[in-house]
């Protein structure tokens, strides 16, 4: 008897392992830079949101931040999930083995590129073909299908055809050509106007333009979060900037809108992964 006591108290006492459940969510935005701990306030507010507007208990709702693609990916492999932000890249790289659906599109140049851009200060290297064997520095470099067919339209297999360096930020690879350190960089075209001011930056020159790119997805995971619960969690999302109180938290996580999403945006990128 006090064997069995013993043991209850025991399981009484023991702290509780909090699940991951549907309403837990992955933000994976590359071109914001910063850090998961930074973001945790603003995350914070976006799940609390998320829970009044869905009729999810309180405290229910947990996010994780990252601009860090391996954090990212274990993250979604440790919390499993129901739904994520993710860049374009990931999304495309997990869409089939995780059930992926789009639900929602972000829009905003501070989150996503519509086009990119091979940025050059050499005039001797205005083409893909002078750039055989050069170094690039990109942020997708970690990325070298959507790098390769989407990017690049298929024209090369960029981690053959460059000589490539993963960067955190664009500005590091914009300074590493401006320095000399680097052949080439992979940036949007705010990015080039920024750094047309810099100093030696009227010297850059576009030797490519990648064709429109898709917008930055929100997704729900197929196998975690499904039917009318997803279908709702897309109303509330595409609502929530132009409300009073999402509109501020919309602002603080840079989000300039999330609108309906439109798959055909994501069908010619599909098209050429496949």
């Amino acid at each position: 008897m006090r064997t069995a006591a013993l043991a209850l108290a025991l399981v009484l006492a023991a702290p509780a392992t909090v699940q991951a459940g549907p309403q837990d969510f992955v933000v994976y935005i590359s071109r914001l830079g910063g850090d998961t701990d930074t973001a945790k306030p603003y995350i914070a507010k976006f799940a609390a949101h998320l829970e009044k507007a869905m009729g999810w208990p309180a405290g229910s709702c947990k996010g994780a931040f990252f601009a860090d693609k391996k954090e990212a990916l274990a993250q979604i492999k440790k919390a499993s999930p129901g739904f994520a932000l993710l860049d374009p890249p990931l999304y495309f790289e997990l869409r089939k083995a995780e059930s992926l659906q789009p639900i929602a599109q972000l829009e905003g140049t501070e989150i996503v590129s519509a086009k990119l851009n091979v940025v050059v200060k050499d005039a001797a290297l205005s083409s893909l073909d002078a750039l055989k064997g050069k170094k690039l520095w990109t942020t997708l470099a970690e990325s070298p299908a959507y790098l390769s067919k989407v990017v690049f339209d298929g024209k090369v297999d960029a981690p053959k055809h460059f000589a490539m360096k993963r960067v955190g930020q664009a500005l590091k690879a914009i300074r590493a050509v401006l320095r000399g350190d680097a052949d080439a960089a992979l940036i949007d075209d705010d990015q080039l106007a920024a750094a047309k001011k810099m100093q030696g930056g009227d010297k850059l020159k576009v030797a490519f333009s990648s064709p429109a790119l898709p917008p930055l997805p929100v997704v729900v995971f197929g196998k975690v979060l499904k039917g009318a619960e997803a279908k709702k969690l897309g109303k509330v999302l595409t609502s929530l900037c132009g409300s009073k109180d999402g509109a501020a938290v919309c602002k603080e996580m840079r989000l300039t809108k999330i609108a309906p999403v439109k798959l055909e945006r994501f069908s010619a990128a599909e098209k050429k992964l496949d």
